[in-house]
């Protein structure tokens, strides 16, 4: 499978994986505290934290990532270069997994590593000492499907959030990127990652757009379609023209909204917004007997987010769950 992500997100908050997956990014984030095992290690991670800016990224380059097992799930985290990204010279973004130090990241250098499939706290903390927070407490977690790839890019603004990124984009922003080889790893949930070989012809495509991108916030109809989301939808109906109607059959449109509000409303604002997408594909030139649209509400949520807190709080968090996914089926 070919998974591509787009980031608002997830909130992967993802991290689809390739846009994939998965802001609370990835899949299922929640409030989350360390274990007191992480607490007791917070010396190490004083001394291991804290890269030299010159020695930051020494290792290979990025090149594309061969896929893994079903039963894990591969993380490319990366930092852009100053340039691109506004990134300060010298202080690096440190990156935890499950409360438990993974490397420091300098700009334009990178990560991968694999867990098990389920849920992580995976976040990069950018001049956290010395609270250290993505040590002492993780503030997302996520869920993340076996057998995917998840691009995630460091927050430049200090939130620790992780920015799913379509693997595509990343992959332009991984170009001369070098490899964070220099620490030692001491996320104990890391395991080595099990390569299997790409599919050449994958059996399926998928697209995941956030909503807030493609649409004015709580809006679904045409009119509110917003000009970056259209951009998107049409680069989605370039790369689906690619495949023929004999390879790719059926185009699905799947509506998700979150979980604020009536359960009512919800169905019917992720149904028409997966109705409007598929309009605008049709307008992009694809087929209108090959596409199906449906609302699926907030039944299939890809973030946990906490009950406490300021509404404004829960709508951030929440971004990942207003989605629209696009699946092509068939592809032989």
């Amino acid at each position: 499978m070919q998974t591509k992500t787009s980031s608002s997100l997830a909130p992967a908050r993802r991290l689809q994986a390739g846009s994939g997956f998965l802001a609370c990014a990835l899949s299922a984030l929640c409030l989350a505290t360390a274990a007191p095992a992480a607490v007791a290690q917070q010396g190490a991670v004083r001394n291991e934290a804290r890269p030299a800016p010159q020695a930051a990224a020494q290792g290979p380059a990025y090149r594309p990532v061969p896929g893994v097992a079903d039963d894990q799930a591969q993380i490319v985290y990366f930092r852009s270069a100053p340039a691109a990204a506004g990134a300060v010279d010298g202080e690096a973004a440190h990156v935890y997994v499950d409360g438990e130090f993974h490397t420091a990241l300098q700009p334009h250098s990178f990560t991968r590593f694999c867990v098990p499939n389920g849920s992580h706290a995976i976040e990069a903390y950018i001049g956290d000492a010395p609270k250290f927070e993505g040590k002492l407490a993780p503030r997302t977690r996520v869920a993340l499907e076996g057998g995917k790839t998840y691009f995630v890019g460091v927050s430049e603004n200090r939130s620790g959030d992780p920015l799913p990124v379509l693997r595509p984009a990343a992959e332009k922003q991984l170009e001369g990127a070098l490899e964070q080889v220099h620490f030692v790893p001491r996320a104990s949930t890391v395991v080595p990652c099990r390569e299997v070989a790409q599919v050449a012809a994958p059996e399926k495509i998928r697209y995941t757009l956030n909503a807030d991108v493609l649409f004015v916030f709580a809006k679904s109809d045409h009119a509110s379609i917003t000009p970056r989301g259209r951009e998107e939808l049409r680069k989605v109906a370039d790369e689906i023209r690619q495949h023929s109607p004999s390879t790719v059959t059926r185009i699905s449109v799947r509506g998700h909204a979150d979980p604020i509000g009536s359960v009512r409303f919800n169905k019917l604002l992720s149904e028409q917004r997966a109705r409007t997408v598929a309009r605008v594909l049709t307008e992009e030139g694809i087929a209108g007997e090959r596409l199906s649209f449906e609302g699926l509400g907030s039944s299939e949520p890809v973030v946990s987010c906490p009950s406490s807190g300021s509404k404004q709080a829960s709508v951030a968090c929440n971004a990942p769950n207003r989605r629209v996914e696009i699946l092509g089926e068939g592809v032989k």
